[in-house]
């Protein structure tokens, strides 16, 4: 992202400096990691991260590099096309048509996580996915390998972010559907040696829609889930699959059923090979789920922490009582991931409207910690500058006039400033996870107005 060259310098420092006072305001002592590595290899950070940030986009590079080493040295002679804005590889077919997409997001976190001596072999397995199915195929001859996979939502959302080397509108390149708010539905081509994502373009040319190929897919998968879930804790399942679409049997009524709980079912996705069942009114329940799930969302192909709840009207994000034991638990894993999305979704945006020339914006999404082990997340809002806010626990409001050594004017909840300045908070359309484009800045008389309301200025004071 380019920053505007009047806050470049002198007011990127201000916003730093600023927010970390307003940390202290809050009585913050520390800012976490995240509870795992973001899926597309990058990390929630403060708005002062640019050298961290250049240091992972250089690491990102240079696995890239060793990725097309190993394919060209496997035999795969057609160019082959590295974009490092979205962080994958494209493989043309004879024509020169695009076949094959390699999202490197994955397979970089195990490379990375991987010891030393064993990165070579985590690195071929880059070839194997490049042998996935070319096309054209059947429909006939593809029906019986579909199967639906769950992942988070923003990986695919990410991917259609206009891309500058085509301008021309071009087909959905993973046909997908929202799943819980947080997740998403696709479908796959799985053959034994790779999973092939199927986008609009292929849809069309089987003559079929997304939801007649999705309801086959799940015939497919219904007809491999027969075995019984795994009892992990009293009131608690989990899938025994050893396959990558443990999380995708979330879509089958039959299998959440399986696992006897008190309330509602109440699912968490961590990984694509763990998915978690416990009970909505089962607090012990919901805790150990909690813990089984953060620590699974620490290691390689995370899927989400979020919980989602089963209502009528579908999965939904869910978190129990804050007065419950398993509240701060499912908190942590909820905003861990808001965060994970909310950085991968900056990086891409700074990427592309610097390559556009825009002078915009994009706010961190930050994390910090209270005494009392809550994790908050906060983003700034600068007055007379164009901004991509994302949606936060607290917004800092800072007026550069006042100088870099200044605190900010307020401190104010989101559903405060949703309240009162809802109509000035633009969402951008298309964007996930939503973000907005503030217009103006309260006036000196809204300010005094959250002053005066202790449930709008929800931050302790300083100590003496």
């Amino acid at each position: 992202m380019m920053l505007s060259h009047r806050i470049a310098r002198g007011s990127l420092a201000l916003l730093v400096g600023a927010l970390m006072l307003g940390l202290w305001w809050a009585d913050v002592r520390k800012e976490p990691a995240p509870a795992a590595a973001p899926t597309q290899g990058a990390s929630p950070a403060s708005p002062g991260d640019g050298g961290r940030a250049t240091a992972l986009q250089q690491d990102k590079d240079e696995y890239a590099r060793k990725a097309l080493e190993a394919l060209r040295a496997a035999g795969f002679t057609d160019p082959l096309t590295y974009d490092p804005e979205r962080f994958l590889i494209q493989i043309p077919d004879a024509q020169g048509q695009q076949a094959q997409t390699i999202f490197l997001g994955n397979l970089y976190e195990e490379y990375r996580a991987a010891p030393p001596e064993q990165r070579d072999k985590v690195l071929q397995r880059i070839t194997v996915m490049g042998r996935a199915p070319g096309f054209p195929i059947s429909y006939t001859s593809a029906r019986s390998s579909l199967l639906p996979v769950v992942r988070p939502r923003a990986y695919f959302s990410l991917l259609e972010i206009p891309d500058l080397n085509n301008p021309s509108p071009s087909p959905r390149p993973v046909e997908w559907r929202p799943l819980g708010e947080v997740l998403a539905v696709a479908i796959v081509l799985d053959t034994a040696d790779a999973m092939k994502y199927l986008g609009q373009e292929q849809f069309q040319e089987w003559g079929i829609t997304f939801d007649e190929a999705l309801g086959v897919a799940m015939e497919n998968l219904r007809s491999q889930s027969s075995e019984p879930l795994i009892s992990v804790a009293p009131g608690v399942c989990a899938s025994g699959w050893r396959d990558s679409y443990a999380v995708s049997r979330m879509l089958l009524d039959e299998v959440v059923r399986r696992c006897k709980v008190r309330g509602d079912p109440v699912v968490f996705a961590p990984q694509r090979g763990l998915l978690l069942i416990t009970g909505s009114e089962d607090e012990d329940g919901l805790l150990r789920a909690a813990e089984i799930a953060q620590e699974a969302f620490q290691a390689p192909r995370p899927i989400d922490g979020r919980a989602l709840r089963r209502t009528p009207q579908g999965w939904r994000p869910f978190l129990p009582s804050p007065h419950g034991k398993a509240w701060l638990a499912m908190r942590k894993l909820a905003v861990y991931s808001q965060a994970r999305d909310y950085a991968d979704q900056r990086d891409l945006l700074r990427q592309h409207h610097e390559q556009l020339g825009l002078d915009l914006f994009v706010a961190d999404f930050v994390l910090a910690e209270d005494e009392q082990g809550r994790i908050i997340s906060q983003a700034v809002w600068v007055k007379g500058v164009d901004t991509l806010l994302p949606r936060a626990d607290r917004i800092f409001f800072m007026d550069s006039e006042l100088g870099p050594e200044a605190p900010p004017v307020a401190v104010v909840r989101w559903e405060a400033v949703e309240r009162d300045m809802g109509a000035q908070l633009l969402p951008m359309e298309g964007d996930y996870p939503v973000r907005y484009q503030p217009q103006g800045f309260p006036s000196p008389e809204q300010l005094a107005r959250w002053k005066k309301d202790p449930s709008a200025m929800d931050v302790p004071s300083p100590p003496p």
